[in-house]
């Protein structure tokens, strides 16, 4: 509960400085779209260089000191912003700085806190605990986006940065408060060394018959946001004639669902299990855009797609949640630190080529042919599941029939 509640805290907060630091970087600085979208940049490359090897790394120690450490840097990083504000000393040198520094500090503190949570939960409770989050998740979009639009008009863009500064010092005193035992890490070999550890790491997540498909499809899933989700805002503001009000609200109604679809995770896992829980979730992808696809303008299309667009983050959060607890389940607890960063590296690595990949694909075929497109690449991860052992299996194995099988 007080890792569930910090989170909560810090996540809104994020959320809203993901709003407020190009608003500060346009309203304060003047930024060009040039200049804002090498803000954007420096907040994808910790992830691209970084996240192997904090994932060894993180394999060497104690999980919950890591991600208090990173939460009060993040708090004296972002609290910079509104500080030079103030002394009319923001510079662009310093945003790119801080967005490189907080998305390095961000690349630590996920990768210890997804390692951190199977300590405090076990089985169903991991579950539960991964549909809650994903409520917040959830809440957190809808608060942190929509509170930002009100707080920047009233204290301005770089003010509006000190409540996420206050967020993380708020997550890192409900971290101290946990009392529960976090184990030491299994000592290493002498002489071990970072890219040995970094390559075990690999081995794993790319040998492991169950792991391999899981990781992957999320990569796929990954992927094809981010060639699809700026299409889909520029599609229905051009060819379906919506508001930015109308967007907002349809966005605030989607994330309704993501909260109602966190909160059914365990019920259906104890139902289907968590492998058919993931190949059900994840077509909750590829259904998204079809509703955007059919509409046309006016109140019909309107209606047709927002509640699409609710029902499909309903059924996604649950293969987010189901997704999480497999991979950490099945996962040898020495190596947990290396495959979540692992994963996050094939995910949000992907992220970035896979825009440039649609926005191209934008000029050659058109709009709806690529929202199409990208409809159709939503089911390669169903296909990979569906091609995997996972096909057959209604629980989670034990670790011990899974060495086996490897």
């Amino acid at each position: 509960m007080l890792l569930w509640a910090g989170q909560s805290v810090s996540m809104t907060g994020t959320e809203l400085t993901a709003v407020a630091l190009p608003f500060a970087a346009l309203t304060v600085l003047g930024a060009s779209p040039l200049q804002i979208s090498l803000l954007t940049a420096c907040g994808f490359l910790p992830h691209l260089v970084a996240s192997l090897p904090v994932g060894a790394l993180v394999d060497r120690h104690r999980r919950r000191p890591l991600m208090i450490w990173c939460n009060v840097c993040q708090a004296v990083v972002l609290g910079s912003v509104p500080l030079a504000a103030l002394l009319d000393g923001l510079g662009f040198v310093q945003l790119y700085a801080v967005a490189v520094v907080a998305a390095l500090l961000s690349v630590v503190f996920d990768t210890a806190y997804q390692s951190y949570l199977p300590t405090l939960l076990r089985g169903e409770q991991l579950v539960e605990g991964h549909g809650k989050l994903s409520v917040s998740m959830s809440f957190a979009t809808v608060a942190g986006q929509s509170g930002a639009g009100a707080l920047i008009t009233a204290i301005g863009a770089a003010r509006a940065v000190t409540v996420d500064a206050v967020s993380y010092l708020v997550s890192a005193t409900t971290l101290a408060l946990v009392r529960a035992e976090e184990p030491a890490p299994a000592p290493r070999p002498a002489g071990a060394r970072l890219r040995t550890e970094i390559l075990e790491g690999l081995r794993y997540v790319f040998g492991d018959p169950l792991m391999r498909p899981v990781v992957l499809a999320n990569a796929l899933v990954s992927a094809a946001i981010g060639g699809v989700w700026s299409l889909w805002i520029v599609y229905v503001y051009d060819e379906l004639h919506w508001t930015a009000a109308q967007t907002g609200i349809c966005m605030a109604v989607s994330a309704a669902g993501g909260i109602v679809g966190g909160l059914l995770t365990r019920r259906l896992t104890q139902r289907w299990g968590l492998p058919r829980l993931m190949l059900f979730g994840v077509v909750g992808y590829a259904l998204d855009l079809v509703p955007t696809l059919l509409a046309g303008p006016g109140t019909a299309g309107y209606v047709l797609v927002t509640v699409g667009h609710c029902l499909a983050i309903a059924v996604q959060m649950t293969y987010v949640a189901a997704n999480r607890s497999f991979r950490q389940l099945i996962c040898p607890p020495e190596l947990m630190g290396r495959m979540n960063a692992t994963s996050r590296w094939l995910a949000l690595g992907s992220k970035p080529l896979f825009a440039v990949l649609f926005g191209l694909l934008t000029t050659w075929i058109g709009l709806w042919a690529t929202l199409a497109l990208g409809a159709l690449t939503f089911a390669l991860p169903t296909a990979v599941m569906l091609a995997s052992p996972l096909r057959t299996l209604r629980g989670v194995p034990s670790r011990t029939l899974q060495e086996k099988s490897c």
